[in-house]
């Protein structure tokens, strides 16, 4: 084991309910060429059985706190091993210990969210403070990169690298029958835009009664579906169309790819700043034509192929629908744009290549 990942200590790194990092962090570990020697650390026993993986107890934790024993814990580990590089997934402050406490290591940090929000890089002592002390530094989009270097001192010299969050590919041209369906995948929150969704639906299923609305997630990970206050608030508001709307809940990251090669229609038009979601691009690849706003690294995935929307409104939105659902032919120009995109400039091997090299360098540095 030369490197090591390692994920946020509750980080589900499984089928059955793994998210946005965890699934990046296995299919880029399946598709790199230093696979043999690459293990991931993760809070969780069970993990997906096709990556090496390192179990991290924490029987401490009831004192010390999850986040300060799972930390003493990697680092044990790490101390015992023969990695030479270290990539910690989006825990400042877990790179940052790991550094300290085994200075000969290698320690990258790998940024999924908007730094600036993070604890231990919302200001720019801080951020000079990372630049200063770790290795390297991935951010998942532009938008992420700005953000870290934003008022930092220009003399630090740590390289920080955009790496775009990569997928698979289609699998197949539309081996599933195109449906007219609406999609929204994702969490259940005001920063999502889903109530802001729900009202523009309100508005326009009735005039299209062949239509309908999917949508899957809840409030988070692992949360039953319609407990919270705002999960409430979009089912009012949808109430008048129900009979068009479907709630399926949090599902396994298989079932949403299914659902995205039956949809016509994706939208991911985010109110607050979303650094780079995985969501879109899948719907893009599957061959939905796909609404996007400008919030955080959105605009980059949407390109010029999906809709980007500069303002997201429940009227807004309502506009962009009711053209799309009026004009199949339009909304099948947008669904082969963005098909197209997807599958050109964020597929798995050219993205992978990247960060391997980046790698290598660093092993070299070690």
């Amino acid at each position: 084991m030369r490197i090591a990942l390692i994920l946020p200590p509750r980080e589900h790194f499984r089928t059955a309910d793994a998210g946005a990092v965890a699934l990046t962090v296995r299919d880029f570990v399946a598709a790199s060429r230093f696979v043999p020697e690459i293990t991931v650390f993760g809070g969780d026993e069970e993990h997906f059985p096709e990556v090496r993986y390192q179990h991290v107890p924490t029987p401490d934790a009831w004192f010390l706190g999850k986040n300060l024993a799972y930390a003493r814990g990697c680092i044990k580990l790490l101390r015992d091993s023969s990695t030479q590089l270290v990539e910690v997934h989006n825990r400042v402050y877990l790179a940052l210990r790991i550094k300290e406490a085994l200075p000969h290591l290698q320690v990258t940090l790998h940024l999924h969210n908007d730094p600036q929000g993070m604890d231990g890089a919302k200001t720019v002592l801080e951020r000079n403070r990372l630049l200063q002390k770790l290795d390297a530094l991935y951010c998942v989009s532009d938008y992420v990169r700005r953000r870290l270097l934003e008022g930092t001192k220009p003399e630090l010299k740590t390289p920080a690298y955009t790496l775009h969050n990569a997928i698979v590919g289609s699998t197949a041209e539309a081996t599933l029958p195109r449906q007219q369906w609406i999609i929204y995948a994702g969490r259940f929150i005001p920063e999502k835009g889903v109530l802001e969704l729900a009202e523009a639906l309100a508005e326009v299923l009735p005039k299209f009664p062949e239509w309908r609305a999917v949508f899957l997630g809840a409030w988070g990970f692992g949360h039953t579906a319609g407990r919270s206050k705002y999960e409430q608030q979009v089912y009012g508001a949808l109430e008048a169309v129900k009979e068009q709307v479907e709630f399926r809940g949090h599902v396994a990251h298989s079932e949403v790819i299914k659902a995205f090669q039956q949809a016509s229609i994706a939208v991911a038009t985010s109110t607050g700043i979303d650094a780079f979601p995985r969501a879109p691009i899948e719907a893009m690849s599957e061959g939905c034509a796909v609404l996007v706003s400008t919030m955080g690294g959105l605009p980059e995935i949407g390109g010029d192929a999906a809709i980007v929307m500069p303002v997201v409104n429940s009227q807004t939105l309502a506009t962009e629908l009711t053209a799309l659902l009026a004009d199949p032919v339009r909304t099948a120009e947008v669904a082969a744009r963005c098909r197209l995109r997807a599958n050109t400039e964020f597929v798995l091997p050219v993205l992978v290549q990247k960060q391997d090299d980046i790698r290598e360098q660093l092993l070299q540095g070690a």
